[in-house]
């Protein structure tokens, strides 16, 4: 691999991060204005409302097919959501309180959704954002002195 090949991989590779660190700030953003969301439009089996999933990225390689070697970086592979966390609150008043006859009649449950785990995701994501920014800066310096060099020859 020459030099200039490997400047563009380098940029290759910082411009997955940023699509994947965007995307995951996004996520973010998305689970800080759904955090109080009870009614997402879906009903369990008893009739109960679904409260929102907190959701996150799920990170992988973008591998070579031929050797198993990253290629050019990184990427979303799927945004999970973690269904299973949920708050109860019981609050038999509540149009969202589960159905009479059920074992957890009269709660409400809330998306279990910490702002400090967000916050703490979104500093994560924001941090490696700018790195790969600055892996980009730097590679486009690094293109520019070997063009004012090739010039000179």
């Amino acid at each position: 691999m020459s030099d200039q090949q490997g400047l563009f991989y380098a940029s290759g590779v910082a411009a997955s991060g940023l699509r994947a660190n965007r995307l995951w700030m996004n996520i973010v953003s998305n689970n800080l204005a759904n955090a109080h969301t009870l009614d997402t439009g879906k009903m369990d089996a008893n009739g109960n409302y679904a409260p929102y999933a907190r959701q996150v990225p799920v990170f992988a390689k973008i591998l070579d097919g031929k050797q198993g070697a990253v290629r050019n970086g990184v990427e979303v592979k799927e945004v999970a959501s973690l269904n299973g966390e949920v708050r109860k609150v019981y609050d038999p008043g509540h149009p969202a309180a589960r159905q009479p006859g059920t074992s957890d009649a009269g709660y409400v449950y809330y998306p279990d959704i910490s702002s400090a785990q967000e916050i703490a995701d979104l500093r994560a994501a924001a941090a490696s954002y700018e790195a790969n920014l600055t892996v980009l800066a730097a590679s486009k310096k690094m293109m520019s002195k070997a063009l004012q060099i090739n010039r000179r020859m």
